[in-house]
């Protein structure tokens, strides 16, 4: 590889590294936010935000590579042009094809990382993301209980109206002492927490241990758990609403201490989405037709990448009189149009309207022959050579 070459290929690898940065710095501050706004509203425990952050990191760069990839060329050629660079060395003999087998080298690493990506790492990320969350849900612990708004509890909704440092018995601290004797020995509550007041809590109810749904109010309550770690809510000066039973009767019970275990939740984790699947799961005979498209999309991502490069190249020569963002928008808009062609008929294929086979992988085959091969053909000495004759034929025919 000769000076110039170095030059270009280093040039275009720091701009692609600065946007991907920049793309990456934008798009996981918005993924932070919305992290954020999930867990002020007790979807998700706030403690897992970082988790969920770094697990999220992989299924970025799938659209973050390309795009980085695409602008660096844009900008980096163009730059090039505007300052006559390109001029002089198309003097010395620097050819067009030379600028594209360094755009083909780049565009082989970035496709090769976002083959990883895509087929293995993203996937993987992606469900394990859904089985951190399914498991949180599950564990009373990782929720902090908080005034004002509703918590999904294992199979519970809990409401509570205010949080108040102290024991669980506001008046009487020997009541409240005497709870933890009335329980099995093997209890062992700790010794912090913060006193509900004015719970509401709503039970959906369990057919298979037999228990009806129900709704709970308590003026008192406390969540407190024993060296098995397991959850025990203790509450105070309630009553209970049961039913409708399988009979269709309800019952009203009234409690002055009610304490019981918080069952675990008899929903397993299923990684419903298609895209948390892993890829060899994918490939298997009986996979259905969104799994199919989903698999067709992992393995074009990097096709797409090499056409994609292939076609920015004549798109980033630019004349220097008209500056280097003289063709960033027609640029910006073959790349929009790539991928909203691609993501309609992906979501054709998962519908049943549009056939698999070709599906997606006639979408880089179209555009590498209708627009890549011909625009790096129309800047090349046979091609101006063989359109002046052209003229020239048609100009003697008239």
């Amino acid at each position: 590889m000769n000076t110039i070459s170095k030059y270009i290929l280093k040039n275009t690898l720091k701009t692609q590294l600065v946007i991907f940065s920049i793309l990456m710095l934008i798009f996981m501050s918005q993924s932070f936010i919305r992290f954020i706004s999930h867990a002020s509203r007790g979807k998700i425990p706030a403690e897992l935000v970082t988790q969920l952050m770094s697990l999220a990191v992989p299924t970025m760069a799938n659209f973050m590579l390309p795009l980085s990839l695409f602008l660096a060329i844009l900008l980096t050629m163009g730059n090039l042009c505007s300052q006559s660079e390109m001029v002089v060395m198309r003097s010395v003999g620097y050819s067009q094809n030379r600028i594209l087998g360094i755009v083909l080298f780049l565009a082989l690493i970035t496709a090769g990382i976002n083959g990883v990506c895509t087929t293995f790492l993203a996937p993987w990320c992606e469900s394990k993301s859904l089985e951190i969350i399914d498991s949180a849900r599950k564990d009373p612990a990782m929720f902090s209980l908080d005034s004002g708004r509703f918590l999904n509890l294992m199979d519970n909704v809990i409401y509570i109206e205010d949080m108040e440092d102290g024991e669980l018995s506001g008046g009487d601290r020997k009541s409240g002492a005497a709870l933890g004797s009335e329980l099995p020995d093997h209890l062992r509550y700790s010794s912090s927490g913060n006193v509900m007041k004015q719970i509401y809590i709503l039970s959906q109810g369990n057919e298979a241990r037999n228990l009806p749904p129900s709704v709970t109010i308590a003026n008192e309550g406390r969540l407190r758990y024993d060296k098995n770690f397991l959850p025990w809510l203790t509450l105070k000066s309630g009553l209970r609403y049961e039913g409708p039973s399988k009979d269709g009767q309800f019952e009203v019970l009234y409690f002055d201490r009610y304490t019981a275990l918080i069952p675990e939740s008899q929903k397993t984790f299923e990684p419903g989405k298609v895209s948390a699947k892993a890829t060899g799961e994918l490939m298997k005979s009986t996979a259905t037709v969104p799994e199919k498209a989903e698999l067709e999309w992992r393995f074009v991502q990097p096709f797409s990448v090499l056409v994609l490069s292939i076609m920015v190249v004549p798109l980033s020569m630019v004349n220097p009189r008209k500056g280097r963002f003289a063709k960033v928008l027609p640029a910006i808009m073959f790349y929009l149009s790539y991928y909203l062609f691609a993501f309609g008929i992906k979501s054709g294929m998962t519908r049943g309207h549009i056939s698999l086979i070709p599906g997606l992988f006639a979408l880089p085959v179209i555009y590498l022959l209708l627009f890549a091969i011909p625009f790096n053909l129309a800047d090349t000495e046979r091609f101006r050579k063989l359109a002046s004759r052209f003229k020239r034929r048609r100009r003697d025919n008239v």
